[in-house]
């Protein structure tokens, strides 16, 4: 079994907040701050805990909040990172926006030791111009991780991040900042933009293939490994221009010879094999994107999908491929596993050309 995330931020965690705080104001109260942090723990989830521990520091810190911010700066800045400089961020998050000129200018600091991606976004829902003003300084900030802050917390469907409305109605607030950073030297700074463009994939697919073409056009073309990370959920749709940026064959010819899941029972915890031969029908040589789907079935009785990657294959004329991909089923931090049959698609370009299945049991 995976750790729940809410284990990396308990009372080592809370102590050395609580340590470093009591160091900084004289008025901190290291044992209250600690007792009554830890009392409430039991119950609560990771960004639960993280919120309670921002709003403590938001009680037991000056009420003036630009005195309470310099603090908090200051623990950031006196080596508090990880884990234990989360509620940092989130101070600023649930607190600062009356502040907001204050509250950005601590935020480079801040996102040095664990990112205000969630920290900015009530920014741009109530200072959106001023915000942005920020955020076209930071693109040319020194620090990777000051870079990285413009990209990832102007995502629009950025995970855990509350949705905010410009970003998903104008993708063009991000683009401007991607354009920026597109050459980036740090590879950090670039998956970030992949994500980010990955994300307004998903309601404007040709207003990506179109913007990375173009990038990818220029006389210094970007990276190809970010334009691949940016179109991996436009590849598994079997998106034309996605597969055609990449190299990929568009429309392929191949006959199933063979898809079978191996063995088609087990219990949890145990693995399945996938077995596939496929043989191209075409005279010319083929660029083929292989991927597998599970239909994980759901409490109710339903099932939701999820698209994994099987791997790329060059495919001569009338060349047949044998396929094997071996994959464990345990529960995972994002995954509950059901009893019941699920289903499994064979996929290339994005179309299901073969289906097989096998029975997770009850005893799971």
């Amino acid at each position: 079994m995976v750790a729940p995330l809410k284990d990396n931020f308990d009372r080592r965690t809370v102590e050395l907040l609580a340590e470093r705080f009591a160091r900084l104001h004289d008025c901190f109260d290291h044992d209250a701050f600690t007792d009554s942090l830890l009392e409430q723990f039991p119950a609560l989830e990771l960004k639960d805990r993280i919120n309670l521990v921002a709003d403590r520091l938001a009680s037991d810190l000056p009420d003036d909040y630009d005195a309470a911010l310099a603090i908090v700066v200051e623990a950031a800045e006196d080596g508090v990172d990880g884990w234990a400089a989360w509620p940092l961020c989130s101070f600023v998050e649930r607190h600062g926006v009356g502040s907001p000129v204050a509250s950005l200018e601590a935020m480079p600091a801040l996102t040095k030791r664990w990112s205000c991606e969630f920290a900015i976004r009530p920014f741009l829902d109530a200072h959106l111009e001023l915000t942005r003003d920020y955020l076209r300084q930071w693109v040319l900030d020194p620090d990777e991780a000051v870079r990285r802050l413009p990209s990832e917390g102007t995502r629009p469907l950025l995970p855990w991040g509350p949705k905010v409305e410009a970003l998903t109605n104008d993708p063009a607030i991000g683009l401007e900042l991607l354009s920026a950073l597109r050459h980036d030297d740090s590879e950090t700074v670039r998956r970030s933009v992949a994500n980010h463009l990955n994300d307004v994939a998903k309601a404007e697919p040709d207003l990506v293939v179109r913007v990375l073409t173009e990038w990818s056009n220029e006389t210094d073309p970007i990276d190809e490994r970010m334009v691949r990370h940016a179109l991996r959920t436009l590849v598994k749709q079997g998106h034309p221009g996605a597969l055609a940026l990449l190299g990929f064959t568009t429309d392929p010819a191949v006959d199933i010879i063979q898809f079978a899941c191996v063995p088609d029972q087990i219990s949890l915890g145990e693995d399945i094999t996938l077995k596939a031969e496929l043989t191209s029908t075409s005279e010319q040589d083929q660029f083929l994107v292989i991927d597998f789907v599970i239909h994980h079935v759901k409490a109710s009785g339903a099932t939701s999908t999820k698209v994994f990657k099987w791997k790329t294959e060059r495919l001569g004329a009338r060349e047949t491929v044998r396929l094997s991909k071996r994959r464990r089923i345990q529960t995972a931090s994002t995954r509950r596993y059901h009893a019941g049959n699920h289903r499994i698609d064979l996929q290339v370009a994005g179309d299901v050309v073969a289906s097989t299945e096998f029975h997770l049991d009850e005893s799971s």
